[in-house]
């Protein structure tokens, strides 16, 4: 929340048709959820205008309307001035940047508690994991965090527009693909705890080098007031300089050690078991958000170790789905060189464990993307990697499968497009009862399930 009157400090603030009051009120995106508590903050999208709907807004009893200032706007808004309070700024992506600092400085001045998620791999997961876990212990209306993956310069802000007065936590994943992105984000957030998951081969596209990636992703670091937990496993991150904010974890952390033992993973010799879950990299995440609700709130350690065992994947990430007799591990929010070998080293794992003979299973691997000039090439190693497994049968599908079958010396069939799978459903499939599906968001592998 924020107070109505302290917009007049915005840098991007023009003018208002009234004077704003000295009132907290909420800010909202979406007309379809306002009321009186609301600032609506009037996002003009490509096909849809919202003062094109200015009825719908004055119905719902919301008196303020924040939008960009031109001719056509200030046209549009005219003849409303009698029921509505206009505020017209100078550039609305500056003005909602600027009410997300306002917000998450408010909140951490009442006593909220922000905690920044970034990283290569593994944060929507890590964040999924922490949310569940506080909810159990503080309730659903007592935390909240980023819907999906809205990570970017507008998902942030529109995650702290969800803070309420009974609002205890906020868990914000901060995403980036390009250089000085995070950078934007933490001195939106300035949050009092932070983790950098892992450095991986991700958005090479923009980054060129890993290295580039590790300096993006970490530099949320130099903005943490309470503490930054560093990945002591990580070959990047370990090398950070640790300071009187810092405390390690992983399997070679100080402060907190992990240790993984048959279907679960230990944190300073106390056992976490869940059996939702599949692949060590999984347990990994599940142990750094138990360490994080327990450091940062003190809460029972029996509580937090019931709350793990509950734990669900959430859809399209990692999670198990019976399709038409088969077994299918589904992974298709998205794919780099090290997500895939990890996802694929843990339904490997499954399938031993259950003493699945590796005739009756078959892997569907797609692009991964934003790799750049080299992307041929990681498609290539990667494929190499995955012959380390022995599956009865591999299907590559998009524009890399070729490359992907180079370097895989065993069964495979590529494919162009997710359509055409799809087209050869019950062929390709019905010799394997175990499927394993991963790849990038844009080819939709999910929609292989969908036939009916």
């Amino acid at each position: 929340m924020i107070n109505l009157k302290s917009i007049y400090g915005f840098r991007s603030f023009i003018s208002s048709t009234d004077i704003l009051l000295n009132i907290d009120l909420s800010f909202s995106v979406d007309n379809r959820k306002l009321d009186d508590e609301n600032i609506f903050i009037a996002i003009v999208g490509e096909r849809f205008n919202p003062l094109d709907h200015i009825e719908k807004i004055i119905s719902s009893e919301c008196r303020f309307v924040i939008y960009e200032a031109n001719p056509e706007n200030d046209l549009k808004t005219e003849c409303f001035k009698k029921h509505l309070v206009f505020i017209r700024v100078e550039n609305i992506i500056s003005f909602i940047e600027e009410a997300g600092k306002a917000v998450a400085n408010n909140f951490r001045t009442k006593g909220g508690k922000i905690i920044a998620i970034s990283g290569s791999n593994g944060k929507t997961t890590t964040k999924e994991m922490l949310y569940h876990l506080l909810s159990d212990v503080f309730g659903d209306e007592k935390v909240i965090c980023t819907q999906k993956n809205n990570n970017n310069h507008l998902g942030v802000p529109f995650t702290l527009f969800d803070i309420r007065e009974r609002t205890l936590c906020a868990i914000v994943e901060l995403g980036s693909n390009h250089p000085g992105e995070i950078e934007v984000l933490a001195r939106i957030l300035y949050p009092q705890y932070a983790v950098t998951t892992n450095i991986g081969e991700t958005h090479l596209e923009f980054f060129n080098t890993v290295a580039a990636v590790f300096k993006e992703e970490s530099c949320v670091e130099q903005y943490v007031e309470n503490c930054f937990y560093q990945n002591a496993d990580d070959v990047y991150l370990k090398n950070l300089v640790t300071t009187d904010l810092t405390k390690t974890y992983g399997f070679l952390g100080k402060d907190y050690q992990f240790k993984l033992f048959e279907g679960g993973i230990e944190v300073n010799g106390h056992r976490l078991c869940n059996q939702n879950i599949t692949g060590d990299h999984n347990y990994f995440n599940l142990a750094l958000a138990y360490t994080m609700a327990l450091d940062i709130f003190n809460v029972s350690k029996k509580s937090l170790i019931e709350s793990v065992k509950t734990f669900q994947p959430t859809k399209n990430r990692s999670e198990w789905i019976t399709h038409k007799n088969h077994k299918i591990f589904l992974d298709a929010y998205n794919a780099n060189p090290s997500s895939m070998l990890a996802a694929v080293d843990g339904f490997n794992a499954y399938i031993i464990k259950n003493k699945i003979s590796l005739d009756n299973v078959c892997i569907v691997i797609g692009d991964m993307n934003e790799l750049g000039e080299k992307s041929s090439h990681y498609h290539v190693e990667t494929g190499k990697k995955l012959n380390l497994h022995k599956f009865g049968q591999a299907y590559f599908v998009g524009i890399y499968a070729k490359q992907y079958a180079e370097g895989y010396q065993q069964s495979c069939k590529c494919f162009e497009s997710t359509k055409e799978v799809i087209a050869e459903y019950d062929n390709l499939f019905a010799k394997y009862k175990y499927v394993f599906i991963k790849g990038s968001r844009s080819l939709q592998l999910e929609s292989i399930l969908d036939i009916r």
